[in-house]
C-alpha cells in the first residue's frame, strides 16, 4: 500500500472499479441479494396492509428494518475491524438466509401476525446491520484509493439497479403467488453471496499488536468520530436528509394504495420509478460532483428533493408523483453516495468498519425516527399532509448547511505511514500498565504562538482520535517560549498503538506543529506511566527521541 497515490475524490469513470475481479464478483452477488431484498420489503409492506389497516403499522415495517443498523451496527463494526471480514459477511448471510425461509415457511401457513412481521423484519435488519459496514470496509481493501468514490457510487448503482426492477416482479411476484413467495426469493438470493464469501480467501496482514477488546474498541470508533469533523459534519447531514427523505419510502404503500388507488403492482411499480431515477443520478450526479466538489451539490439535491415532495403533497396524481419520484430517486443516491464517499475518505484503515457502522447508525436511526414520524402523521392527518410536512423539513435544514459544511479539495491521505516503536524503555513495563502520560516540551517564539496554537488544535484532534484520552496544551507563565503538550492514554499497550494508528496525514499534521519549534533539538518527548506505592521499578528517565514524532 505504501507505494499507492493518495485517493482523489470521484477521479474514476464509475464503471472502473468493475475491472477489480474480486470487487466484481462481490458486486455482482450483491446485486442478486439486493433484488431478493427489495422483493422482500414489497412482501413485507403489502403483507402488513392485508394484516392490519392501521398506517402506522405500515410504516412501522421501515422503521423496523432501520432500528437494528442503530442497535446493533457499532459492535459489528468493531468486530469488522478486529476479525476476518470475510467470516463476518458469511455469518450475516447465513442468519438472513434463515429468518428468509423462516418468513415464508410461516407466511404460507398464514401464521405472521402484524407484530410477527415486525419481529422477523427488525431479525432481517440485524444481520443487515452487520452486512453493511463490513462490505463497505472490504471495499476499500479491494479496490486502490483513487476507485474508491467511484466503488462506493457503484455500490449504491447496484442496489437502485435493483430498485429499479426489483419491486416491480416483487409486486407482481405477491400478486402471483402471496408474500410468501416473496420471502422465499429473498432467502434464495443469499446463496450467490455466500458462494462467492467461501470461494474468496482474504489476504489480511496479521497485526503487530495484541488485538482489541470490544468494548474499548466500540469506544475508539467513538471518540475517532466525535474528533474528525469532516466526518461528523457528514453524518449530521445524511441523518437530516434521511429523516425527511424517508417520508417517501415510508408512505409509498399508502401513496400506492390510497392515493394512487392502486395494488401491489402499483406499489412495485412507484418502487420501480425511484430506483430509475437513482440510476441516473447516478451517472448525473458523478460527474457534477468531480466538477464542483461535494457541498453545492448536496445542498441542490436537498431542494429538489424538498420540492419534489411538495409538488406530490400539492398536487397528487399521476402526472406529478411519477416525475417527482424520479427527481427524488436520483437525490436520494447522489446525496447518500456522497455522505458515505466523504466518510469513508476522511477515516483511517484501522477504523474504518466502525465508523462507517457510526455513520449507518446516524442515518438510519434518523431515517427510523423519520419513518415513524411520517407514518404517525399520515394516520393523524392524511398522507398528503405528511409529505408537505416532510418537504418542508427538507427544504428547512438547508439552513444549517453553513455550520456543518462538508469538507472541499483534495481529500486526505489516510494510509498508514508505517511508523514503528523508536526506543525501549530503561525499566520493565507491562502491556496493561497504565495509565501513562506523554509530555512533549516546545520552544517556540513569540510570533509564531498564533499559528502554533493553530497548528497544535488539529493536533490535539489527532491524537485524541487516535487513542488519547485527555489532552492539554500548556504555556509556562514564567517563560513565555516554554510550552508543554500533555495527553494521556489507558495502558502502555495503546501508547503503542497510537504509533500504528499514525496516518500519512496525521504525520502531515505533526511535522507542522514540531516546525515552529525553535530548541537547539527535536522537542522533548517524556513517557510517564502510573506506578502504585509498592512498585518495585524506578521511574524511567527522560527520553530525547531525535526525528521522531511525538508518541512514536
Amino acid at each position: 500500500m505504501g507505494g499507492r497515490k493518495p485517493a482523489k475524490e470521484g477521479g474514476a469513470p464509475i464503471w472502473a472499479p468493475l475491472r477489480v475481479g474480486r470487487f466484481r464478483n462481490l458486486w455482482l452477488a450483491n446485486l442478486v441479494s439486493n433484488f431478493g431484498y427489495l422483493i422482500q420489503g414489497v412482501g413485507a409492506a403489502w403483507l402488513m396492509t392485508l394484516i392490519s389497516t392501521d398506517a402506522q403499522m405500515v410504516a412501522l415495517v421501515q422503521t423496523a428494518m432501520q432500528l437494528p443498523i442503530l442497535v446493533f451496527a457499532l459492535l459489528a463494526g468493531a468486530f469488522a475491524d478486529l476479525l476476518e471480514r470475510r467470516k463476518v459477511l458469511l455469518a450475516a448471510q447465513v442468519w438472513m438466509l434463515g429468518i428468509g425461509l423462516l418468513l415464508a415457511v410461516l407466511g404460507g401457513l398464514g401464521l405472521v401476525t402484524p407484530w410477527l412481521l415486525l419481529g422477523l423484519t427488525f431479525l432481517v435488519g440485524a444481520g443487515m446491520a452487520v452486512n453493511g459496514p463490513t462490505t463497505q470496509a472490504v471495499v476499500r481493501e479491494l479496490v486502490p484509493p483513487e476507485l474508491l468514490a467511484a466503488a462506493v457510487t457503484l455500490n449504491a448503482v447496484s442496489f437502485n439497479l435493483a430498485r429499479a426492477t426489483g419491486p416491480a416482479i416483487g409486486g407482481s411476484i405477491v400478486a402471483w403467488a402471496g408474500p410468501q413467495a416473496a420471502f422465499l426469493v429473498n432467502a434464495c438470493s443469499y446463496l450467490p453471496l455466500i458462494l462467492v464469501l467461501l470461494l474468496w480467501r482474504g489476504r489480511r496482514k496479521a497485526p503487530d499488536l495484541p488485538r482489541e477488546r470490544v468494548l474499548p474498541a466500540m469506544a475508539a470508533g467513538l471518540r475517532y468520530v466525535g474528533q474528525t469533523p469532516a466526518i461528523w459534519h457528514a453524518m449530521a447531514r445524511g441523518a437530516l436528509f434521511g429523516f425527511a427523505a424517508t417520508a417517501v419510502m415510508a408512505l409509498l404503500p399508502l401513496i400506492a394504495r390510497d392515493v394512487l388507488r392502486g395494488g401491489p403492482t402499483v406499489f412495485g411499480l412507484l418502487l420501480g420509478v425511484f430506483g430509475v431515477g437513482a440510476l441516473g443520478g447516478a451517472f448525473i450526479v458523478q460527474p457534477i460532483r468531480q466538477r464542483y466538489g461535494t457541498e453545492r451539490p448536496v445542498a441542490v439535491m436537498a431542494g429538489l428533493f424538498g420540492g419534489a415532495l411538495l409538488v406530490v403533497g400539492f398536487l397528487p396524481g399521476w402526472l406529478t408523483v411519477i416525475p417527482a419520484l424520479l427527481v427524488m430517486g436520483g437525490c436520494w443516491l447522489g446525496s447518500l453516495s456522497s455522505f458515505n464517499i466523504g466518510v469513508q475518505l476522511s477515516s483511517a484503515f484501522w477504523v474504518q468498519a466502525r465508523v462507517l457502522a457510526v455513520y449507518q447508525m446516524v442515518l438510519f436511526g434518523g431515517m427510523a425516527l423519520g419513518s415513524w414520524l411520517w407514518g404517525l402523521g399520515a394516520e393523524l392527518y392524511g398522507v398528503l399532509p405528511a409529505l408537505l410536512a416532510a418537504g418542508s423539513v427538507m427544504l428547512g435544514q438547508l439552513l444549517l448547511q453553513p455550520l456543518l459544511a462538508l469538507p472541499s479539495g483534495r481529500p486526505p491521505d489516510m494510509r498508514p505511514a508505517g511508523r514503528r516503536e523508536g526506543f525501549t524503555p530503561e525499566v520493565p513495563v507491562a502491556e496493561g500498565e497504565g495509565p501513562v502520560m506523554l509530555q512533549v516540551e516546545y520552544r517556540i517564539a513569540p510570533d509564531d504562538a498564533p499559528a502554533f496554537l493553530a497548528a497544535m488544535d488539529d493536533l490535539g484532534h489527532q491524537r485524541r482520535r487516535n487513542g488519547a484520552l485527555r489532552w492539554r496544551l500548556f504555556q509556562d507563565v514564567a517563560d513565555a517560549g516554554h510550552w508543554i503538550e500533555t495527553f494521556l492514554v489507558s495502558d502502555w499497550l495503546d501508547q503503542r498503538r497510537l504509533l500504528e494508528r499514525t496516518t500519512t496525514e496525521d504525520l502531515a499534521t505533526q511535522k507542522r506543529a514540531f516546525a515552529f519549534h525553535r530548541g537547539s533539538g527535536p522537542p522533548l518527548i517524556r513517557r510517564m506511566i502510573a506506578r502504585r506505592q509498592d512498585s518495585r521499578f524506578v521511574i524511567a528517565p527522560e527520553e530525547r527521541i531525535h526525528g521522531a514524532a511525538a508518541g512514536g
